[in-house]
């Protein structure tokens, strides 16, 4: 049924809607590119011109075909202002006349040759049962540093290194003595005088020490009994250092 159906909604064609297109895009630059490049300006600057005559294959470059006229130049002598006048000596630069002798120089080899001292023989070394051999001397083997003149003495700029730094050592020692008083060593006999001295003192001042009375009612008695103190303090610490120490060193006021 569906196939002798007719539809008069296309029997008549409408017209097709034409499409807009929106306008080219046009640069601002477009006419002054167009002028530069209708110039040509300097378009033959790097390689030459576009069109060159090529020669004829026959018409190859030939020895001599292409002349160069180059500029001509007058030797002008440049003058000498105020020249030095030196005297006349004979030049000795001047080749000499005399005949050159030839060498032969076969012979002279011969002669050198024969008048050439041998040289000393190796001191080679066979260290397998292949025939190996080794040069100890090339080899490093053989003792070459013993046998120097100079060996197991002291190099001469260690030697200079020494006796500066001894110089230095010995101006410090001279500015710290300028500087500090010098110091010497107590003798011994002076030692022993010494501490005998303060213990006799010490017993002396313990003496007074216990003489003093059990009450101390009074300001006099007991600075009295400090000072005695006190002193006996600084006896006991001075012999304690004497006896500790042997070897002491003293200031020299009069130096």
């Amino acid at each position: 049924m569906s196939e002798y159906q007719e539809n008069i909604k296309y029997l008549i064609q409408r017209p097709k809607t034409p499409v807009i297109k929106p306008p080219m895009h046009r640069s601002i630059f477009n006419k002054s590119i167009q002028r530069e490049f209708k110039l040509n300006k300097g378009c033959h600057q790097t390689m030459g011109y576009a069109e060159v005559k090529v020669n004829e294959p026959s018409e190859f470059l030939k020895k001599n075909t292409r002349k160069v006229i180059r500029p001509f130049v007058e030797n002008t002598k440049k003058t000498i202002k105020n020249p030095v006048q030196f005297p006349c000596y004979p030049n000795n630069n001047k080749l000499s006349t005399k005949k050159k002798i030839s060498k032969n120089f076969l012979s002279e080899n011969v002669v050198d040759v024969v008048r050439k001292v041998p040289p000393c023989p190796k001191h080679r070394v066979q260290d397998s049962r292949k025939g190996h051999i080794i040069v100890l001397n090339e080899a490093g083997l053989e003792p070459s540093y013993v046998l120097k003149k100079d060996f197991g003495k002291l190099p001469l700029y260690i030697e200079k290194i020494r006796k500066k730094n001894e110089t230095i050592r010995l101006l410090e020692i001279e500015r710290i003595k300028a500087i500090k008083p010098p110091l010497s060593r107590l003798p011994e006999d002076k030692r022993y005088e010494l501490l005998t001295g303060l213990k006799t003192n010490w017993v002396e001042l313990n003496r007074q020490f216990l003489l003093l009375p059990m009450l101390t009612d009074s300001v006099t008695k007991i600075n009295r009994k400090t000072s005695l103190e006190n002193q006996l303090g600084n006896l006991e610490k001075d012999i304690t250092l004497l006896e500790k120490y042997p070897a002491l060193y003293v200031c020299d006021d009069d130096a």
